[in-house]
């Protein structure tokens, strides 16, 4: 009769041959260990099991899973419970300290995913940082660094506080310094054996150095190399075979084949070996740290940029606050010398601000009354007054310190390659050293010297170089951009921008200032007293209708309003219709601004007159806007702008990389032409709404084109989401910077440049890297096959190739020299801009 499998009714696992049987209220039920059944009866008594709710997914299951109130001989295997759809998820960038390569990471990620809660994991050894979206609803944010000291490694939620990292880095600094003694004195008293190898020594030395040597080895061996021997216990407790594993069996099979040969009265001993590789690694290890400590300096920095404390005045004169007590609207005092602490307008005296580490622009910005200062700039000037207008997180300094910490939590597709090749390398390695050792054994060889081939296969075939190839580069990479004021959210921008074929560029506030100012009006009818009619009758009409907008068109008529104390009119029923313009219920009337579509929309066709006025000002490159309202179409309005500095220069960049280049604006076709044709660009579309910019993107697409956009708006959004890399500039919208993986914080158009030629730079670095990484170790492994290679020599050559990848690295982390350029710069005269009102 075949035995029916029962499982059990806690963990619902199989009970086998060992099952726990309980009655529990009149039922039968089966348990696989006694702990299992004690935990029922403790749901069951709290009223878990009557609510209906899963057990496996309830507080007091977990609690006692931790606790390992449920246990049974073979690991308990949890089915992660699957997370409601509408469950909220948070995400949270831990500092992971103690990772000694990229397995580290792989592991810690592993283990975090295997958590119910977690959605998903990732850690970058490079930066030391691990990323983690979970559900609160499920697990508190101190579990997940529970588990992961659990597994050896320190964690802490990252601040820009470095303390952890400098302690780790002392502690290296005092275990290195502790085997570099004491292998110099090792060294020095295995001399004396080596001449003994061809000269009579005393008796009483040969048989007193080798216990000498075992004295100074020890402490090399347990002390020094600790964190070593620790990883690899931490990898073979989970299952995993990584680069300490190499490393220790190297180290530990040097030693015992020496305290065997000591303890035998023999002299060919090989503590000199042990020590050698424990110090060499340390050596490595600590110019890695100093690397990845530079590599991410550039968040460090920005970290300090963000003052503590605010000064504000009031009856009893000045106080400081806490930075996260600065509402916006409150007006605080900024001296001389002093960082900026909020995003604000500037509303008393006059001053230089320095945004050279926000922007990557060394010269001083002089700001008057009404412009914005930048949190983290520094005051160069005099005594000022700002009102706030973003502070906290909601700061362009803290916007900018999401981003980099973005990217360095990002993980580029060719570093998910080589970590896959790393985790396969080092077992086959394993079984290549032991099938090495076997067979010089079958061939009679001595087994001290098959020992030491095999010990040498395994120290320089450490894949520490392939480990650090790609995260180290692209971290160094993501904090030069930074430096220069261009923020990339994702590294896998950094691998993509080789594909970019064409590059398409909206007009107004990218290709042009976008600092409008309205400079004419034009009304139906006979032309006299038009001035006062449009000031006192429209006037108000137009700055209702763009009370709402955040279009700089409506802000250049806004402010047109206020500086001639026009106040808006009541406006009741506003419809942004983007690419389009507004309407809205204004003055007991539907009043309309926009684009000359909306005026058709509107069923307001302007006259002929209008029409020739408007043509001719297209043709001078200013934008149109037409306004009216029941169905009529009143009046038309000019706005000028400038043209970017650099932007003619920008688009020659571009296309001397092989990039097609193309100009987008919802502004008329006329004065998209003319913008266009002052740039050197052919191909241009006007009159094109955010939908028709995103048909563009996708048109392009669709014939096989990889296609990056360029914008600052909200209008541009959705196009900057379309396209295979998104670049807006920081100057513009909010949502515009959230669809876009790349930022040029002050929005000058150089910076495009800048960031391909960087993607450039690094990916040529990171395939240097690789290259010399899978060199060292081919030729080394085979050298160490042949037996061409001792031990010390093989942990030199591993130092080596660590050493020349981490230095070509850290090119990256310095500026190139500047390039010389001719003052190529377009005359400041008004342009056209985009009427998305």
């Amino acid at each position: 009769m075949t035995a029916v499998a029962t499982t059990c009714g806690l963990c619902d696992l199989d009970c086998g041959s060992q099952t726990v049987s309980r009655v529990f209220e009149g039922r039968d039920m089966d348990f696989c260990c006694m702990g299992c059944a004690n935990v029922y009866a403790i749901l069951l008594e709290s009223g878990v099991v009557a609510s209906g709710q899963n057990i496996r997914e309830s507080e007091i299951f977990r609690r006692s899973l931790e606790l390992g109130l449920i246990s049974r001989p073979s690991p308990l295997r949890v089915d992660k419970p699957a997370l409601r759809p509408d469950a909220p998820t948070e995400e949270i960038l831990y500092q992971v300290g103690g990772m000694w390569c990229s397995a580290c990471g792989w592991l810690i990620e592993h283990a975090l995913e295997r958590m119910p809660g977690i959605v998903s994991a990732e850690v970058f050894f490079a930066s030391d940082l691990a990323k983690v979206r979970y559900c609160p609803l499920y697990l508190p944010p101190d579990a997940i660094a529970s588990r992961i000291s659990q597994l050896g490694y320190k964690a802490a939620a990252y601040s820009g506080d470095d303390t952890a990292g400098k302690k780790e880095t002392r502690d290296l600094v005092l275990r290195l310094g502790v085997a570099a003694f004491l292998w110099a004195n090792i060294m020095a008293f295995s001399v004396i054996l080596y001449v003994g190898y061809f000269e009579q020594i005393a008796p009483s030395a040969s048989r007193f150095l080798p216990w000498v040597l075992f004295a100074l080895a020890t402490p090399m061996v347990f002390y020094c190399a600790l964190p070593i021997l620790r990883s690899a216990v931490i990898g073979l407790r989970n299952l995993q075979i990584r680069m300490e594993v190499l490393l220790s069996l190297g180290i530990l099979t040097a030693y015992g084949l020496s305290i065997s040969q000591t303890l035998q009265g023999r002299t060919h001993v090989y503590f000199d070996t042990a020590a050698a590789i424990v110090t060499l690694v340390l050596t490595g290890k600590l110019i890695e740290r100093g690397a990845k400590d530079r590599a991410t300096r550039s968040i460090a920095v920005l970290y300090r940029l963000m003052p503590k404390k605010a000064r504000i005045a009031d009856r009893n004169g000045e106080r400081f606050v806490a930075i996260d007590a600065l509402l916006p609207g409150t007006v605080f005092i900024v001296k001389a010398g002093e960082r900026i602490p909020a995003d604000g307008t500037l509303i008393e005296g006059e001053t230089q601000a320095d945004e050279s580490l926000l922007t990557g622009e060394s010269s001083p910005v002089h700001k008057r009354i009404g412009d914005t200062l930048v949190s983290g700039s520094l005051n160069a000037g005099g005594i000022v007054k700002i009102r706030a207008l973003r502070t906290g997180q909601d700061s362009t300094l803290a916007h900018i310190i999401r981003l980099v910490e973005q990217a360095l939590s990002s993980r580029a597709p060719i570093e998910r390659t080589v970590d896959r090749i790393s985790r396969i390398f080092v077992p086959v390695v394993v079984a290549l050293a032991l099938g090495i050792f076997l067979a010089l054994i079958s061939w009679h060889i001595p087994t001290n010297v098959a020992l030491l081939r095999a010990v040498s296969i395994l120290v320089i075939a450490c894949p520490c170089a392939l480990g650090l190839a790609t995260p180290l580069a692209i971290t160094a990479a993501l904090g030069m951009a930074a430096q220069q004021g261009v923020l990339i959210s994702n590294s896998r921008v950094l691998e993509s921008m080789e594909k970019i074929d064409t590059i398409v560029l909206d007009k107004t506030g990218t290709v042009t200032d976008g600092a409008f100012s309205l400079l004419d009006f034009a009304l139906t009818g006979p032309a006299q007293d038009h001035a006062e009619t449009f000031l006192h009758q429209h006037l108000p009409i137009l700055a209702g209708l763009e009370s709402a907008s955040e279009h700089v068109l409506g802000r250049a008529v806004l402010q047109f309003a206020r500086e001639h104390g026009v106040a808006p009119a009541d406006a009741a029923g506003i419809e942004i219709r983007k690419g389009e313009g507004v309407t809205a219920i204004c003055s007991d009337r539907r009043a309309f601004v926009g684009n000359s579509s909306l005026a058709s929309d509107q069923d307001a066709p302007p006259d002929p007159k209008l029409n020739t006025i408007a043509l001719d000002w297209q043709k001078k490159r200013r934008t149109v806007v037409y306004y009216g309202w029941d169905r009529k179409t009143i009046g038309i309005l000019a706005f000028g702008d400038h043209i970017k500095e650099n932007a003619t220069r920008t688009v020659d960049q571009l296309r001397r990389r092989g990039l097609s280049v193309r100009l987008v604006s919802g502004d008329s076709a006329a004065t998209t032409s003319a913008v266009a044709a002052e740039i050197g660009i052919d191909n241009f579309k006007g009159e094109a709404t955010p939908q028709d910019k995103v048909s563009l993107v996708q048109e392009l697409q669709h014939s096989g084109h990889r296609v990056a956009v360029v914008g600052d708006g909200v209008n541009d959004a959705p196009a900057l989401a379309q396209a295979d890399l998104g670049i807006a500039l920081g100057t513009g919208a909010d949502i515009a910077m959230s669809a876009a993986p790349v930022v040029l914080v002050n929005g000058a158009l150089n910076k495009i440049d800048d960031a391909f030629r960087l993607a450039t730079r690094t990916r040529r670095i990171v395939k240097q890297n690789l290259f010399w990484a899978f060199f060292y170790n081919s030729v080394g492994l085979a050298l160490g096959i042949a037996g061409v290679l001792n031990p010390i020599v093989a942990a030199a050559a591993m130092l080596l190739s660590s050493t020349s990848v981490v230095a070509n690295s850290m090119r990256l982390s310095r500026p190139r020299n500047p390039r010389r350029t001719a003052s190529q710069t377009n005359a400041a005269q008004p342009g056209p801009a985009s009427t998305n009102l």
